[in-house]
């Protein structure tokens, strides 16, 4: 039995990495796919890769940090599908650089996209998931939001850090309405982003792992995947973390 059955998930940042991953693991599953991207090609090819596989997919080319293009992809969703069961939060960014070359700009940026991002898709799924009295939203943290980070940016550690706290004060808020909100908090992960890390950091990394390699997108796919089903219905303001036993709490 498909567990995602005639569900419809919006994922944010699904042209690629992590969320490219959620989006195919999903439609598998029998859900149909929003792709909310700002990489127009990418997200494009998403999309077809998804119908391929039967179920029913778009893309809608948004910013998440601006509100005007948010409201206008859930409405789209809303228009196409005529409902919203599943939200996850993926869109980020990452700096790597130390706090005296970080920009005012780039720290602007970052809180944009990784925390308003989230907070923005949120407050507009909401309503929807009050009215039909159910919804599980998923957002996307890191380990650097638990442990300050290993080799990124002040920026990035304090956004994904804002995202757990977002996590836990929406779960309470939202949990009389039968609206699930959880967070996963991946360890380094084989995506884009690594691509900042030079080979000998990752290997010294890797050493560090106890299960002796990097994530890869399909781990924390998978545990999306369970918290977008039924199988997590009684889950809700938790944190999970998919790192290879890197921290253990």
């Amino acid at each position: 039995m498909l567990r995602l059955r005639n569900k419809v998930a919006i994922i944010t940042g699904a042209a690629r990495g992590i969320g490219k991953s959620i989006a195919l693991s999903f439609a598998r599953e029998g859900a149909d796919i929003a792709i909310c991207d700002v990489s127009r090609k990418e997200g494009q090819n998403v999309a077809r890769a998804i119908k391929k596989k039967g179920r029913n997919a778009i893309f809608i080319e948004c910013d998440v940090s601006n509100r005007e293009n948010v409201e206008n992809a859930v409405r789209s969703v809303l228009e196409y599908f005529g409902k919203i069961d599943i939200l996850v939060n993926n869109a980020g960014i990452m700096n790597t650089c130390p706090i005296e070359k970080l920009s005012v700009e780039d720290w602007d940026k970052t809180m944009a996209i990784n925390l308003r991002g989230t907070f923005l898709f949120s407050k507009t799924v909401v309503p929807y998931m009050k009215k039909q009295k159910h919804g599980k939203i998923i957002n996307i943290s890191s380990l650097a939001g638990r442990t300050g980070g290993i080799m990124v940016g002040v920026d990035y550690s304090a956004s994904k850090g804002g995202i757990l706290a977002f996590t836990k004060a929406l779960a309470r808020e939202l949990a009389p309405y039968h609206i699930n909100v959880n967070a996963i908090c991946p360890g380094t992960t084989k995506t884009e982003m690594i691509k900042k890390f030079d080979i000998e950091q990752i290997r010294e990394l890797t050493k560090k792992i106890p299960l002796g390699r990097l994530g890869e997108p399909e781990d924390v796919a998978l545990c999306a995947l369970f918290l977008a089903s039924e199988e997590s219905d009684y889950i809700t303001g938790a944190t999970i973390d998919v790192n290879g036993g890197l921290l253990m709490i």
